[in-house]
């Protein structure tokens, strides 16, 4: 039974996916599997992953996702383990072996995570995100509520953590990583290892795009962990604003700046449920009108 398993949901990514498995396979630690969901992919990612031969398995599934396929590979995983890498993104060498020491050295950790390098074609970023001030090296949940800076291609989790709290919302197309971390760290130490694990690939069509949708999963996300978890509940009102009600703002800020009002409208009525009336809420319900000078809605 290897020790960690390696997860790669991949779509329509022929061109890219064997550089990625290339760079696990190229892993110093070596006790682990490599499991590969291909989502309904048409063009030929099946032949491209049928070259590893026994060096990976496949799971071939119609398209669903990426929360559905990284579920279908922990599923069918096996390692005490789990560690991600989408189809595009690369690992450095020592990625494997660092994070399992973290964890055998720390038993009570749930979930390491590392610093990752961005980069686009030839092009690397001097910029390590999460930057190295920012984290420290044990996180605290409402640190993890103001901002989601875990990279998904750093994180390694130990499996006990999904037995407890779950694997991925598959209802969410958009922040499922981040709700997860948030409900891991509800209830185990998550790690920060202040060190560069891999190198994130930005591209044009990276699923990162979608602006709107982003905004609506995320305030989604961040409702279900303010609702469950209590010690976000009493964090100061300035820190909630910053880290939660500004989010219905910046979408109906949105909203308004792509002229869809009644959209705006209603992320403001939510937002006026849950934080109250203020004057950024005022200025936006009133811009929201083709007359700048209606009343605003008390």
């Amino acid at each position: 039974m290897p020790n960690v398993s390696v997860i790669i949901p991949t779509y329509q990514r022929a061109d890219l996916i064997s550089e990625t498995i290339e760079s696990v396979l190229a892993q110093t630690y070596t006790d682990y599997e490599i499991i590969v969901v291909n989502d309904g992919s048409t063009d030929n990612t099946k032949e491209v992953l049928a070259e590893f031969g026994d060096w990976i398995t496949v799971i071939h599934q119609e398209n669903q996702g990426p929360s559905v396929a990284r579920n279908t590979g922990i599923m069918a995983s096996q390692g005490r383990y789990i560690a991600f890498i989408d189809d595009d993104d690369l690992w450095l060498p020592y990625k494997l072996e660092k994070q399992v020491s973290c964890f055998e050295s720390n038993p009570n950790i749930g979930l390491v995570y590392a610093n990752i390098v961005f980069f686009k074609g030839n092009h690397v970023s001097a910029d390590l995100w999460p930057r190295r001030s920012h984290p420290p090296s044990v996180l605290q949940d409402w640190m993890l509520f103001e901002l989601n800076f875990i990279p998904i291609l750093s994180v390694m989790v130990r499996r006990e953590c999904l037995d407890e709290v779950g694997l991925f919302d598959q209802t969410l197309k958009y922040c499922e990583d981040y709700d997860l971390w948030l409900r891991i760290i509800e209830k185990f130490p998550v790690h920060f290892l202040n060190k560069p694990v891999g190198f994130y690939r930005w591209t044009t069509n990276s699923l990162s795009k979608n602006k709107e949708q982003i905004l609506l999963n995320e305030i989604r996300v961040k409702e279900k962990a303010f609702s469950r978890n209590l010690n976000l509940k009493k964090l100061p009102l300035k820190q909630l604003n910053q880290a939660f009600y500004s989010q219905y703002l910046n979408l109906a800020y949105f909203y308004i700046h792509h002229y869809q009002s009644e959209k705006a409208r209603l992320i403001l009525k939510k937002y006026q449920q849950a934080r109250g009336i203020d004057s950024i809420y005022e200025w936006l319900w009133q811009i929201s009108f083709p007359a700048l000078n209606s009343s605003p809605h008390l």
